[in-house]
């Protein structure tokens, strides 16, 4: 009897102690508040935002310029020859079809740099998430997109975030 109850007590204390480690060792980060708040996301960030906002002025001057072509064709629909008028059309769905690939190049570009930029960091945060989990006896990072519940001690985006700051600034994206 004696032997089943410190058997019993042994695995008691070992499995309690082994959760403790256990909970200890999974932590969790906050991917989208790095890229947010990290010096090298909001650089790249704004970076992407003044390519978008670049890319918006040039194709601005041929939407105005559809637009304009549009309501001189239906202004004069009534004068036009219809062989003239069918030029005109066929003109103007040329320039709405340029304007329509500018714009999907435009997007595919940026989508392009988003992820190479994201790419980027991401292999830059790497190492740091290894050292950082080797230096504090981490055995698994969640993103915290994953995560039910947890515990605000186990959140590490702030550590990761100052580190990363003193590591990189900024990335090239072009």
């Amino acid at each position: 009897m004696s032997l089943i109850l410190k058997i019993f007590l042994f695995f008691l204390i070992s499995t309690s102690t082994f959760a403790e480690n256990l909970k200890n060792q999974i932590v969790y980060i906050n991917m989208e508040k790095l890229f947010n708040e990290s010096i090298v996301g909001i650089s790249f960030n704004e970076k992407i935002s003044k390519l978008s906002k670049s890319n918006q002025e040039k194709i601005k001057n041929l939407e105005e310029e559809i637009k304009t072509e549009d309501n001189n064709i239906n202004s004069k629909r009534n004068i036009l020859s219809e062989e003239e008028l069918k030029n005109k059309i066929s003109d103007l769905n040329e320039k709405i079809k340029r304007y329509q690939a500018i714009l999907k190049k435009n997007q595919d570009d940026i989508n392009k740099k988003k992820i190479d930029g994201s790419n980027i960091i991401l292999n830059n945060l790497k190492p740091i998430l290894s050292e950082y989990s080797k230096k504090n006896s981490i055995s698994m990072v969640l993103q915290k997109q994953n995560v039910v519940i947890g515990k605000k001690e186990l959140d590490i985006t702030e550590d990761i975030i100052k580190i990363l700051n003193e590591k990189i600034k900024k990335i090239d994206i072009n």
